[in-house]
């Protein structure tokens, strides 16, 4: 199995590392990532060309966003991945936020040219779920053919405070209300935002599973 792995948090991220270590076990991996930090660039790409450095035969980074590494390891490598996998992200990307992720943009360029593509994302504060669940998950997936070019599968693993997961759920997305308390300094915003939170999740979706202590998998479309 030929693997493409990116993310946007950057090629340094441990969740990176840690994601290929695991995939490495399941096939060739190559990374193709940003140099720096992309988070929230959702399909932006570099108009006018990016740099772009070979550390090794299977690893790359990139000066632009995640979308920029889909195009180069397709256009410049010429890799026809079985499968990309983008993350795993340092943050949930759950409801709305699918719209603005950097790591759901990767995906969905590669569902544009026909790749199988999966996004792993988890809680920020910390990997304990992550080393739990990520193998386990990315087994299931390939044990159930859940892989598709015709859609891109959003894996949120559960919240750092879960002893362990209650198990995988096929979810939807559903999209939570916010409100924003921004912090004004001078003529600098700086987006303080809190979910208005409600009990009445729908049971099928994204937010519940993630609240009630399960891995969330949902099946995106561009």
């Amino acid at each position: 199995m030929i693997i493409l792995l990116t993310n946007d948090d950057g090629i340094n991220s441990e969740k990176i590392q840690y994601a290929k270590k695991i995939l490495s076990k399941y096939g060739t991996v190559y990374t193709v990532a940003p140099t720096v930090e992309q988070s929230a660039k959702g399909m932006a790409l570099t108009i006018g060309g990016f740099h772009f450095n070979k550390i090794d035969e299977y690893n790359y980074s990139v000066d632009g966003t995640p979308v920029d590494c889909i195009n180069y390891a397709l256009g410049r490598l010429n890799l026809r991945p079985d499968v990309i996998v983008s993350g795993i992200n340092n943050g949930y990307n759950l409801g709305f936020d699918t719209k603005y992720s950097g790591t759901l943009g990767a995906c969905f360029q590669g569902q544009y040219f026909g790749m199988k593509t999966i996004a792993f994302s988890a809680d920020y504060r910390g990997s304990k779920m992550v080393e739990a669940e990520f193998e386990k998950t990315f087994k299931y997936v390939l044990d159930n053919d859940l892989l598709s070019d015709k859609y891109t599968l959003n894996v949120n693993f559960p919240k750092e405070s879960e002893s362990v997961s209650k198990g995988i759920k096929d979810t939807k997305l559903f999209y939570q209300k916010y409100i924003y308390n921004p912090d004004i300094n001078k003529n600098k915003y700086v987006p303080n935002r809190k979910i208005l939170r409600t009990e009445d999740l729908p049971i099928d979706s994204d937010a519940y599973a993630i609240r009630h202590g399960y891995t969330s998998i949902s099946k995106l479309s561009n």
